[in-house]
């Protein structure tokens, strides 16, 4: 017992030491461990700079364990803390080949980048999937962040002017928050959609308006079938691939802010008669209506007010001048120029932040952009707030990988409708620029009236004052996806999206401002309101596999997606509302004029697709891949296509005989072939649809459904066939570097709206009718002059193309399309060519009736036409081919130049060989149009008689045989060459501390431009869509000046 007790003290007593003892150990073993550790790692500075000795701000520095990085500060210096294991680190920055330094002893270092102009290394973006430049086989153009960066424009699509070979731009119109139209290699459809597909970081998207240009890190454009093929039934018209930035691999957290500040103007004034001009041209007309009429009883050109009264016994405005016109000063009548009146100088404001951090597992950037933007045309408006968070973290030791790309933005639209007919831009330039002084600018409108020689109503400025027009959207794009390295090759990839888009309009127009304001508040007033809705939902599952065996890499892709659309969409329009102050939609005080509400047919698509890559020895390549659709908008009988492809390259000058530091020191060909589809058809084209109707049953009205289409069950795919032969050449290692195309594509069953015997009860049905041809060439240049101090960098791009209808069906009938039937499809000849009278002059004299051929009704001052086909008469049957919309080439060309810390660049743009219909200069230069309007500034050189026969092309004012007719007087040469942007910007030097980079720069977009075009604001212009290619008074284009400054935190 003693025993046991002296056990339990000594153990009592003795635990403290025993504990203090092992505590000591552990302590001293941690600390061994750091003196170890710290011996184990080394710290490595150096400096990074460029071919002339400037340093390099930002550039990238990674240890070869990928774990340590760093970037370089404002003087070029990086400090990196690595492991003593660290054997190399890997020094790179955006336009430059990276640089593998290898780590010896010492521990600074000096690291030299030189430019590169190609990197085979860089990766791009080829459709579900990346691959190395180097590696791609097919037609594909890439822009990257730097190219879009310090543009002063709200939509992406205006920065993609004259930078990317074979992609036409359109500007369809100016207006504030409207889509740009894109052209890939032609349109390659007659009647279905010829926009190419938008793909936003793996998801397809309607539109690029709502996207922040300041977001998009580059964007490839899929040309070739053998790259859109992957695509199936949607790539017949090039695919468009963005994406967007992500967070870099630092390890920081970076604050990005960028703001600008722009003014715009009217890019340039239609040619019409001033208020001077106007006045002596209508005094000439009435003087002359008055000599015809009141001649022969003694009236003279002299007459004044009182006498032609007098004369005539009551006020005619048409045979009498304003006494006011000979006046001092016109007698205090105020003289407008609408154009300068209407539009005006406009800011815009650009705003834009966005918070990033990126380590080995977590990375993240939220951005948010802002842009408020006042139109050129008075009381537009444009504001857009967008908000984009990219996400992912790697899980499991990096084999599981999860993200999420979320999208919204929010746009506002304000402002009255400038395009087409009675809209705001013929009001604009066919008002009488004359107005009562007390009225001025609101002539016509309550409680002014009219200038008694005028006829155009209410001033397009009190209009857009006083009218509603507003649009609010809201667009939702979300993504989750998840990958899963299977095993060391294989990679699985899940992914799932929805999209959302929800829009109301608003628009009312109150009495004040129109005819018969005098007759009450509310009197022939009119409102509609328009709600839409859209929902779209993706699947989409994908399986990766890589295998490098010696010189021979494979690559393989499946894929499986599932699509899914639909859409609401709802309507209500009244008029005669009880005041001009409320629009309240009550059956009792209004007249509905209609009211509806739809819900779209849905759509699907369901696809399967795979692709191999395969690559020997960095020499010879080859892509194959095949897409399966099935699309709910086709025939029950026609309803799955398949869509394969092919390309192969040969890398030449890696060939073990190829002269090393050749002049052409890269050769690479290229050669693809591949089927596409085109898709883009109503949801409901295929199937016989039932409508509201009336019937007669016993001598009352009832209601009921009758079909208003018919039902198409083997209407099917229109498809493509596209070949591209391609060199890629680099000379004087890689200074010069060419990319030459050929491409032809074949477009079969085109898709369009055929007429049906009248028998079945209705007009039109879809149909797949008739060939098109695309071919052409497509040449991108790029030289970099100077590589020392002073860098100059050339970047040329060539488009050609030329289209023809091959068939259009089985009797290959004409199909007469466009305004006033201008235009048609016909077997041999360009797409939409345009067919018309093709006026050669004005019969100026008597004699001119007996020389050359004319219509029955002929009189001098009338146009002269060709007779087209030589029978000595001028009919129906000499309307002729006279050109065509589409332009034969198109180019940009743009120079780059920097010195220490400035730079600059300027972008020319350029196309000929099209034609534009300017309807708007129908409008406003026509025979028999009258003189209480304003007209085009040639009218002062009109036909007025043999002895003042003009200029030979203007015809007389009341010369009216013609003025029905449609003619080439109106049509215009589409040629132009455009200074499309000039930007200098001079990078502040920042010492190390908060701010990382510091940026100011000046930009003008639209700076100049040379044309032929008289009939509207720009050669550019087109709003017939599928309809036609004509110009009825588009919003124009505005030059904008900006001024703005990027900072890094």
């Amino acid at each position: 017992m003693k025993m046991k007790c002296m056990k339990d003290t000594r153990y009592v007593v003795n635990c403290p030491w025993k504990g203090i003892y092992s505590f000591f150990w552990v302590l001293l073993f941690l600390l061994h461990s750091v003196a170890l550790s710290a011996q184990n790692n080394r710290k490595i500075n150096g400096t990074v700079i460029d071919e002339s000795g400037e340093a390099i701000i930002g550039a990238t520095v990674i240890a070869s364990d990928s774990k340590h990085s760093t970037i370089t500060n404002i003087n070029g210096l990086f400090e990196l803390t690595v492991p003593s294991t660290t054997k190399f680190l890997e020094i790179s920055f955006l336009g430059y080949n990276k640089v593998k330094l290898q780590l010896k002893e010492q521990a600074t270092y000096k690291v030299q980048l030189t430019e590169s102009l190609v990197q085979l290394d860089e990766v791009v973006a080829i459709g579900y999937g990346t691959a190395k430049k180097g590696d791609v086989t097919g037609a594909i153009a890439r822009i990257d962040a730097d190219d879009l960066a310090d543009r002063p424009a709200a939509n992406v699509a205006s920065s993609l002017y004259g930078m990317l070979a074979g992609v036409e731009v359109r500007s369809n119109s100016g207006a504030l928050g409207e889509e740009i139209e894109l052209l890939v290699r032609g349109a390659a459809s007659i009647n279905a959609d010829a926009t190419p597909l938008y793909v936003v970081d793996g998801i397809p998207v309607d539109e690029l308006g709502s996207l922040n240009p300041s977001d998009i890190q580059s964007v490839e454009v899929l040309k070739d079938a053998s790259s859109a093929a992957i695509y199936g039934s949607r790539g017949a018209n090039g695919v468009i691939l963005i994406t967007t930035k992500t967070a870099p691999e630092t390890g920081k957290i970076n604050v990005e802010f960028s703001a600008s500040f722009s003014v715009q103007q009217l890019e340039r004034k239609v040619d019409i008669l001033s208020p001077e001009e106007w006045i002596e041209f209508r005094t000439a007309y009435n003087n002359n209506e008055y000599m015809k009429k009141y001649g022969s009883r003694g009236g003279t050109v002299n007459d004044d007010w009182n006498t032609r009264l007098k004369m005539i016994g009551k006020v005619s405005y048409s045979h009498m001048n304003d006494p006011r016109w000979t006046q001092p000063n016109y007698g205090g009548l105020a003289l407008i120029d609408w154009q300068d009146e209407y539009f005006r100088l406009a800011p815009m404001q650009n705003y834009q932040i966005s918070l990033s951090n990126g380590g080995k597992n977590n990375k993240y950037r939220i951005s948010l952009g802002y842009v408020d933007q006042e139109g050129v045309a008075v009381e537009t408006n444009y504001k857009r707030l967008s908000l984009r968070i990219n996400a992912e973290s790697k899980l499991f030791s990096n084999r599981v990988t999860i993200g999420t790309n979320l999208s919204q933005s929010m746009t506002w639209n304000d402002g009255g409708n400038m395009d087409g007919k009675g809209n705001g831009a013929q009001k604009v330039l066919t008002s009488c620029p004359i107005a009562e002084p007390e009225a001025g600018i609101l002539t016509g409108a309550e409680p002014y009236e009219e200038y008694a020689w005028a006829s155009e109503g209410a001033s397009a400025i009190a209009y857009m004052r006083e009218i509603t027009n507003h649009k609010e959207t809201t667009r939702l794009n979300s993504a989750v996806y998840v990958k899963i390295d299977l095993i060391k090759e294989l990679r699985a990839e899940v992914t799932g999206s929805y999209n959302y888009m929800s829009s109301q309009s608003r628009n009312f127009i109150p009495s004040s401002v129109l005819k018969g304001w005098e007759k009450g508040e509310g009197f022939n007033s009119t409102a509609k309101r328009i709600d839409r809705r859209s929902h779209k939902f993706l699947f989409q599952g994908l399986l990766n596999y890589q295998k490098k065996i010696r010189k021979h890499n494979i690559g393989l892709m499946a894929g499986y997606s599932m699509e899914s659309s639909t859409g609401t969409n709802s309507q209500m329009a009244a008029k005669n509302f009880p005041d001009n102050s409320l629009e309240i939609f009550d059956q009792a005080d209004v007249t509905l004029t209609s009211a509806y509400a739809t819900i779209s047919t849905p759509v699907r698509l369901l696809s399967t697709f795979g692709r191999l890559q395969y690559e020997y020895d960095n020499r010879y390549l080859l892509t194959a891949s095949i897409r399966r659709d099935g699309s709910s908008r086709f025939g029950r009988n026609n309803r799955f296509g398949v869509f394969p492809a092919v390309s192969a390259a040969y890398r030449v000058s890696n060939e073990k005989f190829w002269p090393k530091n050749d002049i052409l020191n890269s050769l690479k060909i290229r050669l693809s072939w591949g089927i596409n589809g085109n898709n883009s058809i109503t949801s409901n084209a295929a199937v016989g649809v039932m409508d509201n109707a009336n019937y007669s049953l016993g001598g009352t009205s009832v209601n009921g459904f009758a079909p208003t289409t018919i039902d198409n069950e083997n209407l099917g795919w229109e498809k493509t066939h596209s070949w591209n032969l391609g060199l890629d050449m680099g000379f004087f290692r890689n200074r010069i570097v060419l990319a030459l195309d050929l491409y032809n594509k074949t477009t079969e069953d085109l898709l369009y709206q055929v007429s049906v015997p009248a028998i079945m009860g209705f007009s039109k049905a879809w149909g797949n009718i008739g060939n098109l041809n695309n071919k052409g060439f497509e040449i991108e240049l790029t030289t970099q002059n100077l590589t020392g101090r002073l860098k100059w960098t050339t970047s040329l791009n060539l488009f050609y193309n030329r289209n023809e209808v091959v068939s259009l069906g089985e009797d290959n009938n004409t199909v007469f399309i466009g305004y006033g039937n201008t235009q048609m499809y016909k077997v041999g000849e360009p797409l939409r060519a345009y067919y018309m009278y093709d006026a050669v002059g004005v019969y100026q004299r008597q004699e001119d009736l007996e020389k050359y051929p004319t219509m029955e009704n002929s009189v001098v001052g009338d146009v002269r036409y060709r007779d087209a086909n030589g029978d000595g008469i001028i009919n129906d049957d000499d309307r002729t081919l006279v050109g065509k919309p589409t332009p034969d080439l198109t180019f940009g060309f743009r120079n780059m130049f920097k010195y220490k810390n400035l730079d600059f660049s300027i972008l020319l743009t350029g196309q000929t060989g099209g034609k534009i219909y300017g309807v708007l200069g129908r409008a406003m230069d026509r025979p028999g149009m009258g003189a209480s309007i304003n007209m085009l500034a040639c009218w002062k050189n009109m036909w007025i008689s043999e002895e003042q026969p003009g200029d030979g092309k203007t015809p007389g004012i009341k010369n009216s045989n013609t003025g029905a007719l449609y003619d080439s007087r109106w049509l215009y040469s589409s040629d132009y060459i455009k200074i499309k942007n000039i930007t200098i910007g001079y990078r502040i030097p920042v010492r190390k501390g908060l701010i990382k980079n510091a940026r100011l720069y000046l930009s003008a977009d639209n700076l100049w431009m040379w044309d032929k075009y008289k009939g509207g604001f720009s050669p550019e212009a087109n709003q017939g869509g599928k309809k036609g290619d004509y110009d009825y008074g588009s919003y124009p284009q505005a030059r904008i000046i900006a001024i703005g400054a990027n900072v890094t935190f």
